[in-house]
């Protein structure tokens, strides 16, 4: 009965992975194809590049921010729903979770039309009211802040559905007894029910993490990497060497999905190990 996940797990999880680790030993020809074997050069001649040095930096400083803006911005919605009555949290909960049936694509432009630096509505609010916008998407710091915040907006909506279900779920009777003990507002929440979510947060945290390491459709529809590579991820990195030069280089772009491959493994074992002490 588990052969058919098997095989769907083969095809296109397993083979794909083992394919990239192949192709990253070889060179490749016009058409992508393998040609010369060339070992472990193309992982050597990474550990000198510029453009990854860069990418990294970008990849973390995005999925950092990205992360720390979904998740902490879900639980501060999430909470004061807490207690609120059934139909305004119904009301409350639909609009919230609007995010998450959003596509990034949809999302990113959406925040295309909001940060445009000539006619972006953000700007226009702000010179209503006296002050100049940024440069959103030409400044490499605003351009990183963008992208998070982009990026967090789009993960908002399943992170808010997580922690609001997460909420229904507590035992009330301890909420309550902290209560007669006199927890109450930030009291209550930071001691008792953020402490009764830590599972939920861990969930959240470490797949988040995932997904903003992996960030691409919302540099490619924003800034195309730019302004002068400040928002060049490991993924965009990727596709660009793959696909986005005149002559495809496929070998070492499979180098970097295998690196990029590792470092999300590494990133999730360090995560549970660290937080599995703080559930």
């Amino acid at each position: 009965m588990a052969l058919p996940c098997l095989l769907l797990l083969l095809v296109f999880a397993y083979w794909p992975v083992a394919r990239g680790v192949v192709l990253s030993l070889y060179d490749s020809d016009l058409l992508g194809e393998p040609t010369v074997f060339v070992g472990l050069e193309h992982y050597t001649e990474l550990l000198t590049d510029p453009d990854l040095r860069r990418a990294l930096l970008a990849t973390a400083a995005i999925a950092g921010l990205s992360v720390v803006l979904a998740v902490g911005g879900a639980l501060a919605a999430a909470l004061p729903l807490r207690r609120a009555a059934a139909k305004p949290r119904a009301v409350a909960s639909v609009l919230l979770s609007l995010p998450f049936a959003y596509s990034a694509a949809a999302a990113s432009a959406v925040f295309a039309g909001l940060l445009a630096p000539a006619v972006g509505t953000l700007n226009e609010v702000l010179a209503n009211i006296g002050i100049t916008g940024p440069q959103w998407l030409n400044s490499p710091f605003w351009a990183v802040i963008s992208i998070s915040v982009a990026t967090a907006w789009y993960e908002f909506g399943f992170a808010f559905l997580v922690l609001l279900a997460a909420l229904s779920q507590l035992d009330q009777q301890v909420i309550e007894a902290a209560a007669l003990d006199g927890a109450s507002g930030l009291r209550l929440a930071r001691s008792v029910i953020v402490p009764m979510l830590r599972p939920s947060l861990v969930f959240l945290l470490v797949t988040q993490t995932i997904s903003g390491l992996q960030v691409f459709t919302q540099v490619q529809v924003l800034t195309r990497g730019g302004p002068a590579g400040a928002t060049s991820t490991l993924v965009y990195e990727l596709y660009r060497r793959a696909f986005g030069d005149a002559l495809p280089q496929v070998g070492s772009a499979s180098t970097l999905a295998v690196v990029l491959l590792l470092l999300v493994l590494a990133i999730t074992a360090v995560q549970f190990r660290v937080l599995r002490r703080w559930t």
